[in-house]
């Protein structure tokens, strides 16, 4: 008799008291599983229909289900024929392993060094022997046995009764793997048959799991290093009948890790997770749980294995605080930049996105450098910038510090002091994040991350984003791409709470051979940059009128400032206004109306104000001539 998960094989030739029925299509015997049992000992509760194979036990006390072997054998064969058959068809190439010279590993009684390991780490020799594990000498590569022959334990790879591969591990932790041989998970064959199955980090900690009666452990084959597609040619047949499992790998970083990787890879079934924690402490592992707290301890972790969290699901109570603070102030305003006309259409704030697009020469990312600058200075909002068109840096700071001192950063313009002061200013308040042969967006937001998280950072920048290497599965079209590195922008200003402003160039400039309005839609021709934009710019130079007092006309080249996306409110509106750069010190200042009938506009004054004091604390910057309400 053996037992194979629900179904008890019996041999028909060898059962006690077996007899034949009348019609002579059932066999009767006693119950190899309760026929031992006080007042079971002359009955033949046991029956099986010949023709199939298949009977159970009719005692009433008892559940067994029984098949005969003779079905069992068939249905091996069967099987064993399909998956070499289907590994046959579904193999890309063949592959040629070398074999493991079995002849050099011991599988008879332990030595006493392997025995007093072995219960070192709380397992029996019985457990081991079960589970194919034997021993062996190799020579040491690790310091300070190195050259030296060491007993290793020798953990068999076994497939359809086969050793494919062997892992040796020293009773002082060193490992050691057969060469090209085939990479499967450990004891994947106790996978037949089963509905639940645990897989573990490493063979100790399923051998842990073993001495606590639980048969169905499989362990991934290299540990946290582990590939998990050496699962991929089980599925379909090792593991077809299995619905969960529960994942029980170490709780150290590189555990997680490989957690999070075990997660993705098997989605399609239910997957618990066991950690193990007991009695309020966390232990690495399901052998160190063993070893410290007894076998109770790993069926409490087993018993209580949980669904992994769920991310991106949202109740009111998880942003109940915030959403009492919009209760009682109002809903945030945002920040202005104190440019008269711009503070009436755009208010700033963290966790937002905003794209700004222009035709060339418009002013896009000199615009962008006053929006640093001023929120650095009037909020202490520290930015990272991402701008290889900048190079080299120096140049970049040097317009910085025209923009912070009102005066262009040379010797003969801007006093020593204020030099020194602005650079010591600058020096962790706006970082630059260097181009690199290899710019997608994960690079320069993974930098980026480090700086928000280390460096205290509010503001991003990217500029421009033709600099982005964009990069997609195999078949995918540009426009997902591009709408995909948009989502991780805006994803990124979510999640660590910073405004990301984003300056892209126009693909499309012209219409049919005539001039059309420039619009958020025209930047790669994706709509991706209007549609997951919270506020979206476009840039534009035209010249702008006005008349002095003495009723001469001037004129001059402005850039004008026209938002197209407002997604609240509170944030600004919808529409335009022009503004005017000083070549001196890279700053725009407002213009304000002076006429409806026709429509013009004069520039405010120009000024050169160091907004930082003395002693290189941040200032007010002056504001200019009230809100164009």
């Amino acid at each position: 008799m053996a037992n194979n998960s629900k179904w008890t094989v019996v041999d028909l030739t060898t059962v006690e008291d077996a007899r034949k029925e009348k019609d002579g299509k059932y066999l009767r015997f006693r119950c190899p599983v309760c026929g031992k049992k006080p007042g079971h000992e002359h009955r033949r509760d046991a029956r099986i229909l010949l023709s199939s194979g298949f009977g159970q036990c009719y005692s009433g006390s008892c559940e067994a289900l029984f098949i005969s072997k003779e079905k069992f054998d068939e249905q091996e064969k069967e099987r064993k024929e399909n998956q070499a058959e289907w590994r046959r068809k579904n193999s890309r190439k063949r592959v040629y392993y070398n074999q493991v010279d079995t002849q050099r590993i011991n599988m008879s009684s332990y030595p006493s060094n392997v025995i007093s390991y072995l219960k070192k780490r709380c397992i029996s020799a019985e457990t081991a022997h079960h589970a194919h594990v034997g021993y062996c000498t190799r020579k040491s590569q690790v310091k300070p046995t190195e050259g030296q022959d060491v007993t290793f334990l020798a953990f068999l790879f076994m497939e359809e009764g086969e050793v494919k591969n062997c892992q040796y591990k020293s009773l002082n932790k060193e490992f050691q793997f057969e060469a090209n041989c085939k990479l499967l998970p450990w004891n994947i064959t106790a996978a037949l048959g089963a509905d639940t199955i645990i897989v573990t980090e490493g063979m100790m900690d399923a051998l842990a799991l073993m001495e606590c009666g639980y048969q169905n452990v499989i362990s991934v084959p290299n540990g946290s290093n582990s590939d998990l597609s050496v699962f991929d040619e089980y599925l379909d047949f090792e593991m077809k009948g299995v619905e969960t499992i529960l994942f029980a790998g170490d709780m150290d970083k590189a555990g997680i890790k490989l957690r999070e990787e075990f997660l993705r890879k098997f989605q399609s079934y239910q997957v618990k997770i066991v950690e193990w924690i007991y009695d309020g402490e966390t232990l690495k592992d399901g052998n160190d749980m063993l070893i410290k707290y007894g076998k109770e301890a790993i069926k409490l972790c087993i018993d209580n294995a949980m669904e992994p969290p769920m991310e991106g699901i949202l109740k009111l109570s998880d942003c109940e605080q915030q959403l009492d603070d919009y209760y009682k102030n109002g809903l945030p305003q945002g920040c202005t930049i104190n440019i008269y006309g711009i503070d009436h259409l755009i208010h700033f704030e963290l966790g937002r996105f905003i794209p700004f697009t222009g035709l060339p020469g418009s002013g896009k990312s000199t615009f962008v450098d006053n929006i640093v600058v001023r929120l650095c200075c009037q909020y202490d909002w520290r930015a990272a910038v991402f701008s290889p068109e900048k190079w080299p840096q120096a140049r970049h700071y040097s317009e910085y510090i025209s923009l912070i001192t009102g005066k262009g950063a040379f010797e003969d313009k801007l006093r020593l002091p204020s030099y020194e002061r602005a650079k010591r200013y600058l020096e962790d308040r706006i970082i630059h994040i260097e181009s690199t042969n290899y710019n997608t967006i994960w690079s320069i937001l993974r930098r980026a991350r480090w700086l928000v998280r280390h460096k205290n950072v509010k503001q991003v920048v990217i500029d421009p984003f033709n600099y982005i290497l964009l990069e997609g599965r195999k078949g995918e079209i540009e426009s997902t791409i591009i709408s995909q590195v948009v989502q991780q922008c805006v994803n990124f200003a979510h999640e660590e709470n910073v405004l990301v402003m984003l300056v892209a160039h126009p693909k499309k400039l012209t219409s049919d051979g005539g001039s059309k309005k420039l619009t958020l839609a025209d930047i790669y021709g994706s709509m991706a940059f209007y549609n997951q934009a919270d506020i979206g710019v476009v840039l534009y130079g035209e010249q702008i009128c006005w008349t002095d007092r003495n009723k001469s006309m001037h004129t001059a080249r402005a850039t004008w400032v026209d938002v197209q996306k407002m997604r609240w409110q509170e944030l600004g509106q919808l529409g335009k206004r022009p503004i005017v750069l000083c070549t001196d010190n890279k700053r725009f200042y407002g213009c304000k109306e002076i006429s409806h009938d026709p429509l013009l506009y004069e520039p405010l004054p120009f000024d050169d104000n160091d907004w930082l004091s003395d002693d290189g604390e941040q200032t007010e910057i002056e504001w200019q001539d009230g809100m164009p309400f």
